[in-house]
């Protein structure tokens, strides 16, 4: 799954995940803070990836596509840095460039440095050391 996000829609999908209740037609917060949490599971990010893929076949507009796009990424980067599994079909290496740019966009906050740990792991392997 590619993303051609730019730095500004990366930032505007944080917004939309923040904002986002319980019921309301994006209820990205409460995913994203599952995938992110360490004692998340396997088979609950491969769960949540299927979700977001879900999203994102009928997205209600673009940020909520972008929200969607970054829950499907922090639940396959969870899953490789969190317990070595890889849970998409496309080889880590390929997301390293994507996963560097939402680690550079999401510096400080427990999203990028995910990311940043996935970046840094699928730039000489596509599993983890």
């Amino acid at each position: 799954m590619k993303s051609g996000l730019s730095e500004s829609q990366v930032k505007a999908l944080l917004i939309v995940a923040s904002k986002s209740r319980p019921g309301s037609t994006a209820p990205y917060a409460g995913l994203l803070d599952e995938a992110v949490k360490e004692t998340t599971t396997v088979q609950e990010l491969a769960a949540l990836k299927e979700q977001a893929k879900g999203f994102l076949k009928e997205p209600a507009d673009r940020r909520h596509r972008a929200a969607a796009t970054l829950l499907y990424h922090v639940a396959v980067a969870a899953a490789f840095v969190r317990h070595g599994a890889q849970i998409s079909g496309r080889p880590m290496r390929k997301q390293q460039p994507l996963y560097q740019q939402f680690a550079d966009t999401w510096a400080g906050h427990p999203i990028g440095q995910l990311f940043r740990e996935a970046a840094r792991r699928a730039a000489g392997t596509d599993t983890p050391e």
